[in-house]
């Protein structure tokens, strides 16, 4: 597994650029987090990543 990134200058590039290095690393937050690893628990809290299995009543 894993991922190509061209990052070449161009505003496109930046774009999708800024989407790989947010997005894969929060999914990877998410699905440590639904394990139950504490750390990845608080970082998603931390980070205000809206988890329906971290709110306090529950998913919904």
């Amino acid at each position: 597994a894993g991922m190509v990134i061209v990052a070449d200058g161009t505003r496109e590039a930046d774009e999708k650029l800024q989407r790989v290095l947010t997005c894969d690393p929060g999914l990877g937050v998410v699905r440590h987090a639904d394990a139950g690893y504490p750390e990845a628990i608080q970082t998603a809290r931390d980070r205000g990543i809206d988890m329906p299995s971290l709110r306090p009543e529950g998913p919904r």
